[in-house]
């Protein structure tokens, strides 16, 4: 057997290595490997995915320190519906104590035309500047020819001027991202904590360099840190219904200033305990704010000297505030200047409840803000204290033997402990409180309820009707009172409630609009489904939960409701004579997990009446996801239940 030469041997590993060798990720060198790519084997269902992602960081030590990255990105197009990733937008600030700027924006579009690669590249003339707020824009552009198996590539540089803010990093995105890459190369005159959150296995090399500025005997030396991460696989982040805040999964590497030390200055710390943070706010003008003056004295002094309790004169005046001042939708933990937003009758969360607590305080109570992040914000950091994390704040006023009541003066409907839901966090901090005693948590600060009544009548003609009677306490009367304000007119409220209930209203009244307990009260028609011998009337009469919640295999996430609720029906259907049950919806008496959720239902028939008694419970409003195969199958009980039926055999004359 003739034996391969050496020189065989080499051609041979040769071409292995040339086959096996990584991609080039070279902004330009896109291969046509990459543009066959038909799927991603790690998520066969991707519209698209991130074949690399690159993010490298550096200072810029001159006359003054500012912060540069250089971006760039190799996506993949696997269908149609994913060339919206040519769509991108980069979003800066130019507000002066920041001024970041976007350019040397280079994008091009790669596809194989007749086995050969085609460039396509942006023109400067289609990008654009969009202003989206204030003090913050998007620069925008459509890379062109972008279809079901192009590559595109796109790269560009941010600066900025505060050195002492560096953006989180992400990892993961709505696509999934088959490698990144992220370097930062920060100064030792500047000390960052890292968070890492997520699930996402991420490498993170933490080392040092050397660095310098100047020269000849100008010249300053010193360390760099040199902070490498590399992830790769990494799915993409889908979202999941019942989740508050999508970042609070995601996963990103977190930068947290916590000194700065420059030769010859005195070091100055930053935010690592909520001591600090606390400290910081007392000397900043959130505590100035916190002791304004009340600018409505002559209303709050009428409320003060008038008659009733005091959760009437609290609620007295929060509608006296609510009534001033409108809100412009704008979440902030500082102010401008609350006395002149009180002035010009707008104003941001923190304009408006710096406002309610000087009223509060000039009507007699003892009151404390409460920091938080809205709920679409995401959580504020148990283990990584800092003010950066807190957006808002609502206001704590304290009552005899210890209790308190919360207000929140942006929702002309929120009342005492009914706060806009966004704000119903699960971690809460007392401004002032030190260390695990100060949070708090308002998910479960108030008893919520839904209780409806039915007196129903079945004809012979097939019409069930009768009176409704709704309660509708704390969170459910909010979103009905919104519902109601928001609603063009009464006709239009009463055409939404016969869709949510799918029957019939007449005669709609409403007691306790704009209150903590709305009562609505009215008439209901509807037609039941049925044969010339049998006619099926709906467990609950109105459908509650037609679909499972959750209606999914698996789970990713945690599940994350709205609110601690208590929903149930009582009614009497009143049968016509000769008429009776064939079948009835079998009883339950269901958990998922102790704490956790119920839902109980009991029927019976007594003569020719029909009555049951539904009740639904959710005690715990968070889960995870192991818990999900528990509360899946909970939920879909329920929707069997809410789908079940009533068979009631007609009275058929006897032939």
């Amino acid at each position: 057997m003739k034996k391969p030469s050496l020189l065989s041997l080499i051609a041979a590993f040769a071409c292995v290595a040339l086959y096996a060798q990584t991609p080039d990720y070279r902004f330009g060198k896109v291969s046509a490997e990459e543009l066959r790519m038909t799927s991603y084997d790690k998520d066969p269902d991707a519209a698209a995915v991130y074949l690399y992602e690159e993010n490298s960081l550096f200072y810029q030590i001159d006359r003054e320190i500012g912060l540069t990255s250089d971006y760039r990105a190799r996506i993949k197009i696997l269908k149609s519906d994913g060339t919206d990733q040519a769509n991108v937008s980069i979003p800066y600030t130019d507000e002066y104590s920041v001024r970041e700027s976007v350019f040397g924006i280079d994008a091009v579009a790669y596809n194989l035309v007749d086995g050969k690669i085609v460039k396509t590249p942006l023109k400067k003339q289609y990008i654009f500047t969009e202003q989206v707020g204030e003090n913050h824009k998007l620069v925008k552009f459509s890379i062109p020819e972008v279809r079901e198996g192009t590559v595109i590539e796109y790269k560009f540089r941010k600066t900025s001027k505060n050195p002492t803010y560096i953006p989180s990093f992400r990892f993961q995105h709505d696509i999934p991202v088959a490698r990144c890459h992220m370097q930062a190369l920060i100064p030792e005159f500047f000390k960052f904590n890292l968070n890492l959150k997520g699930y996402v296995k991420v490498n993170i090399e933490d080392g040092s360099t050397n660095g310098s500025v100047g020269s000849g005997s100008d010249m300053i030396s010193f360390n760099v840190r040199e902070i490498k991460a590399d992830a790769t696989d990494i799915p993409a982040l889908k979202r999941e219904a019942y989740v508050w805040c999508l970042n609070d999964f995601r996963s990103m590497l977190e930068f947290e200033l916590s000194q700065i030390a420059f030769p010859g200055i005195p070091i100055r710390s930053y935010t690592s305990t909520w001591e600090n943070v606390n400290d910081m706010l007392k000397k900043s003008s959130f505590d100035t704010h916190c002791r304004i003056g009340n600018p409505f004295k002559d209303e709050v002094a009428a409320i003060k000297a008038g008659e009733g309790s005091p959760g009437e004169k609290i609620h007295a005046v929060l509608r006296l505030v609510q009534s001033k001042m409108k809100w412009n939708e704008k979440y902030r933990l500082f102010s401008q200047g609350p006395r002149a937003a009180a002035g010009k009758g707008t104003g941001s969360s923190a304009d408006i409840n710096f406002v309610l607590m000087a009223a509060l305080k000039d009507a007699g109570f003892q009151v404390t803000p409460i920091l938080l992040s809205p709920r679409h914000m995401g959580r504020i950091h148990y283990t990584h204290p800092t003010i950066d994390g807190i957006n808002a704040f609502v206001v704590r006023v304290s009552l005899d033997e210890g209790k308190y009541a919360y207000v929140d003066g942006t929702n002309p409907n929120s009342d005492i402990d009914l706060l806009p839901t966004e704000l119903l966090v699960d971690r809460a901090r007392v401004y002032g409180v030190n260390g695990d005693n100060g949070w708090c948590d308002l998910t479960g600060i108030a008893k919520n309820a839904s209780v409806i009544n039915m007196i129903l009548k079945l004809d012979t003609e097939g019409t069930v009707s009768g009176e409704f009677i709704e309660q509708h306490i704390n969170q459910p009367a909010l979103q009905a009172n919104t519902a109601y304000t928001e609603a063009k007119s009464k006709e239009e409220y009463v055409e939404s409630l016969e869709k949510e209930h799918g029957i019939q209203i007449e005669e709609l009244h409403l007691e306790g609009t704009g209150t903590k307990k709305l009562v609505r009260k009215y008439r209901i028609s509807s037609q039941p489904s049925g044969t010339d011998e049998f006619l099926y009337v709906n467990a609950t009469i109105i459908p509650f939960m037609s679909t499972n919640r959750l209606n999914a295999q698996s789970r990713t996430l945690p599940i994350e409701f709205s609110h601690p609720m208590v929903y149930s029906i009582r009614c009497s259907l009143e049968l016509p004579e000769g008429y009776t049950v064939e079948e009835m919806p079998q009883n339950i008496n269901i958990f998922a997990y102790e704490k956790g959720a119920n839902c109980k239902y009991i029927a019976q028939a007594v003569g020719k009446f029909i009555q049951f008694n539904f009740q639904y419970s959710m005690e715990r409003i968070i889960y995870l996801p192991s818990e999900f195969d528990n509360l899946n199958s909970f939920f879909g009980m329920v929707a069997d239940l809410s789908n079940s039926q009533f068979v009631i055999r007609k009275n058929t004359p006897q032939s």
